[in-house]
């Protein structure tokens, strides 16, 4: 659980704001019981600060530091404070008591001395969404610290950018585990049979269209169960997978594009051609919202009307209208079991992808979904028409790398927020 400390601030006080103060400090511990309570995060509460001289006793293993500041006066208190803790912080100013101008000063002199600093000004009766979006945003950077990401197999041999894994726990604590495809199939073979019949059978219940033979259908499922195993084993948090069977005649059948939409569908963030920068992308959204998301490859743009095409083969079943999507063979090879989805048109969705070298660029969009099936046969099996906000050549212009994440919801300001604490550039369309 991510831990919080919130401190509130104000000059020494005289009897008229004595009371409003007091009754602000009242509402603000309210809140911090509420936000505890609802997000999973330990938000701690201190006493009123009204000295310049206040420089707290930080506790160990805190995430973030939350100061709301209600008078001028305290440029030096909120100073102490942010730089003492030494943690992403959210810097609070009121509309009035010249709170503002003591806010500018002190988030200026934090950063010239090198500290991360978020600043939201409003009414108070908007800091409630404000601390929300914040804590959600460092909840889910918090949490990647020990996350578990397994690589099964390499990297497919078209993809230019690869990430060394030294890069991803330099920058998140994110520990990679690399395992073999073959002990995955291995385990995909000696999967216990009546399992496999089972999840067949439920399949093609859920399903009202499907294209390819049970036999087909029992491999698919066997790749499942064989990643499955990886992931419990070895204690995965996501995983991403080499599609060996785009590049083996002979392992044409084994291909892993529904069992990553079945493991993704279960809470474990799932890809296939182990492209790492998307899956952390992946990673990093389901636990901003605890939702899956669909990888897709950028396909068509059309200026005019502000739309793009996303596609790929293979979709999270929790995303998709099942009563109006099929299991089919994967578009390359005409083998295999794959998904045609239908998204869920009129959803406003967030488009994103972390990367760069450094893993330090965040390219995001958003729009809203006008077509959730567009139903081209020389396109991958899923494929969606999202109307952009903005210019969408700003895709192509600022590309960080083909594969996109699709997200439901505007997730854009807690992205923002979770790049000021991860020092990430975010490259907005506009």
């Amino acid at each position: 659980m991510a831990r919080v400390a919130l401190y509130v601030l104000a000059a020494p006080l005289d009897y008229r704001r004595k009371a409003w103060v007091g009754s602000i400090y009242e509402g603000l511990l309210n809140l911090a019981s509420k936000l505890s309570s609802q997000l999973g995060v330990e938000v701690q509460v201190n006493p009123l600060v009204t000295s310049s001289d206040y420089r707290p006793q930080p506790p160990p293993a805190l995430d973030g530091v939350l100061v709301v500041v209600l008078s001028g006066g305290t440029d030096r208190m909120i100073y102490n404070i942010v730089s003492s803790i030494g943690r992403p912080s959210l810097i609070y100013a009121h509309p009035g008591e010249n709170s503002l101008a003591s806010v500018r000063e002190a988030v200026a002199a934090l950063r010239y001395s090198g500290f991360e600093v978020y600043t939201v000004y409003g009414s108070l009766e908007e800091l409630e969404g404000r601390v929300r979006s914040w804590l959600l945003a460092l909840k889910a950077y918090a949490s990647l610290r020990g996350s578990r990401v397994g690589l099964i197999g390499e990297p497919e041999p078209w993809l230019l950018n690869v990430r060394d894994p030294e890069v991803l726990r330099a920058r998140f604590g994110v520990d990679v585990v690399k395992l073999s495809w073959d002990n995955m199939l291995g385990r995909a073979l000696k999967a216990d049979s009546n399992m496999v019949s089972s999840k067949v059978s439920e399949l093609k219940r859920l399903f009202p269209v499907v294209e390819v033979p049970d036999e087909d259908l029992e491999k698919a499922v066997r790749v499942y169960y064989g990643l499955r195993s990886l992931v419990e084993e070895y204690k995965l948090d996501a995983v991403a997978v080499e599609a060996r069977d785009m590049l083996v005649e002979d392992l044409r059948d084994y291909g892993p594009y529904l069992a990553v939409s079945l493991l993704s569908s279960e809470g474990v963030p799932a890809e296939y051609e182990v492209d790492v920068e998307p899956l952390l992308t992946k990673l990093i959204v389901y636990r901003l919202t605890g939702k899956s998301s669909f990888t897709a490859n950028l396909t068509r743009i059309d200026e005019r009307r502000r739309t793009v095409v996303l596609s790929h083969c293979t979709v999270p079943i929790d995303m998709i209208d099942v009563s109006r999507s099929k299991l089919t063979t994967y578009f390359e090879t005409g083998r295999t079991v794959a998904i045609r989805g239908r998204l869920r048109e009129g959803e406003r969705v967030t488009i994103l992808r972390l990367g760069g070298p450094n893993l330090d660029t965040m390219l995001v969009a958003r729009g809203v979904i006008v077509n959730g099936d567009i139903g081209d046969p020389n396109l991958c099996r899923t494929q969606i028409e999202v109307k952009i906000d903005g210019n969408p050549l700003e895709l192509v212009e600022k590309s960080i790398g083909n594969h996109m994440i699709v997200a439901y919801g505007d997730i854009v300001e807690e992205l923002k927020i979770l790049s000021s604490i991860a020092k990430i550039t975010l490259l907005q369309v506009a």
